[in-house]
Formats: structure tokens, sequence, C-alpha cells
């Protein structure tokens, strides 16, 4: 009799363990499943394997649930279901779980809008050194918001936050020190430092902080006056979809502002650029 590859190439003692209910191994291997690592990629089994663990109180199941559930990957979309399992997450202390509930509040998916709430648990999310929620804290009180206006404008507080992002590579949070230092705010109006960080976002592939570094080339600002630069960071942010990265490449393409010899060198080092890799935030 023949043997499924998927059955010779699955880790068998993580399967084992998993059938016999160890939580861990359960999320493991529908993590291998979710990925086609030794396996077949599978989400249904994937879902599967993690709801046995998420019914045992396994945190991390409990957030890959939840994300499995609000993208409908292996089970119906439903973002309430999602929400609920995010929550068994975060009251057990998981980081991106709380993340995750801080976005639901501040966005008001499934539960009310509520900025307050979404502070409490960002916080006790980048009480962790989880990166995403301190990037998400700075840019509130850094900008003020449709909704709330600037209630919660704090420039020192957003800096603080923003700073501890971005020592963990988050790009967002590089790209909104670029802000705070183009326009003093919570630190000193500084372009040669708003050009250090736009650029260390775009390097990533931020498209925002693609955007924003054109315009310090386009402008001069920081860094010398360089309209190949300026169009390559334009179009790199364009290309994303970026509103401010369109509308500096439409000035290029309205007004012809290359020769065609340096518009050709813009558009190769277009298709010369590769994003950094980025460091995992946790």
């Amino acid at each position: 009799m023949g043997i499924q590859a998927q059955e010779t190439n699955a880790n068998f003692q993580a399967t084992q363990a998993a059938d016999k209910g160890d939580a861990k191994a359960q999320y493991e291997l529908s993590r291998c499943y979710a990925r086609g690592i030794g396996v077949q990629r599978d989400a249904t089994k994937a879902v599967q394997y993690l709801r046995q663990s998420a019914d045992q109180g396994y945190a991390d199941a409990e957030v890959m649930l939840g994300f499995f559930y609000s993208r409908g990957r292996g089970v119906p979309r439903n973002l309430a279901t999602a929400v609920s399992w995010y929550r068994k997450a975060a009251d057990q202390g998981n980081a991106i779980a709380q993340y995750a509930m801080g976005n639901f509040y501040a966005n008001g998916i499934v539960v009310t809008n509520d900025m307050d709430a979404a502070i409490q648990w960002w916080k006790k999310a980048a009480d962790q050194n989880q990166a995403e929620a301190e990037a998400a804290l700075g840019q509130l009180y850094l900008s003020p918001t449709e909704t709330y206006g600037t209630n919660y404008l704090n420039y020192a507080e957003a800096v603080r936050w923003l700073r501890r992002a971005a020592a963990q590579d988050s790009a967002a949070a590089m790209n909104n020190l670029g802000v705070a230092c183009e326009n003093g705010l919570g630190v000193d109006r500084d372009f040669k430092a708003a050009a250090k960080w736009y650029r260390a976002a775009a390097e990533q592939g931020d498209a925002l902080g693609e955007a924003n570094l054109g315009q310090l080339y386009f402008d001069g600002r920081g860094v010398p006056f360089d309209l190949i630069q300026a169009y390559k960071w334009f179009k790199l942010s364009a290309n994303q979809g970026n509103g401010i990265g369109n509308n500096g490449l439409d000035n290029f393409q309205t007004h012809l502002l290359l020769k065609p010899k340096d518009l050709a060198e813009a558009e190769q080092m277009v298709l010369d650029f590769r994003p950094r890799p980025t460091k995992s935030l946790p």
C-alpha cells in the first residue's frame, strides 16, 4: 500500500501529542497546516486543531482562531466570533490580542467605538513591549483624529511611545517620528532628523515614509535638492496607492520636471529598489 506524502511529511510526534490532547502541540500542528509546513496546506484542518487548542484556553490558539474568523479563513467570516476569541486571549494577558482589542474599540468593530477603552488595551500590550501598540499610541497622541479631534494630543507622550516602537523596527513609528521632527511636535524642529526617520521607514517600503522623503528631496529640506530622488520615492509610494505619492508623481508628469535621461535613471532606481527586511514585531 502506498503511504500519502502528507502523512510521511507531518511531524509524527507532534501529531501524536496533538491527538492525545496536548494544547501546545495542537496549536503547533495548526500552524503547520495553515502554512503548509511539512503537510499540504489546509485551512480547514488548521482550524480544527486551533479550536481544540483554544477550547483548552491556549492563548496563542485563541489569537490565531480570532484571526481566521476575522479573515474568513477555513471558516465563514464572523467578526463577532473573532472579537470573542481575541478577548479571551487578551484577558489572559496576550499582547497581540490586547493590541487587536484596542483596534476593535478604536474603530468600533463589533464593540462600541471607545477610544479610552482602546488606549487601555493598547497600553496593556505596550507595557509588554508590543511594538504595534506602542506605534498606535504614538500616532493617537501625535495627530488629530476625525472622530476625536485634538482631544488626545500629547506630543511628549507621542514621541516617547514612537521611539519605543521605532527601536523595535516599526516603520509606522519611524515615519511618525519624521513627522514630529519635521513639524517640531514634542521635539525641536529638525529637517535632517526628519529625513533620517522618513528614510528608515521608506527603506522598509512604508508608503508614507517614501512619500514624505520624496517631498523633502523635492523641497531640498534636510537633504540636498534632488528631483531624481524625489521622483523615485514618490513613484514607489504611488505604486502602493498612497495619495501623497500620487500627487507628487502627478506633479512630475504634468510639468515634465525631469529630462528623459534623468527620468530613465529615476525609473531604473524604482525598479532596483528592494525593501529592507524588517525585524519580527512582538
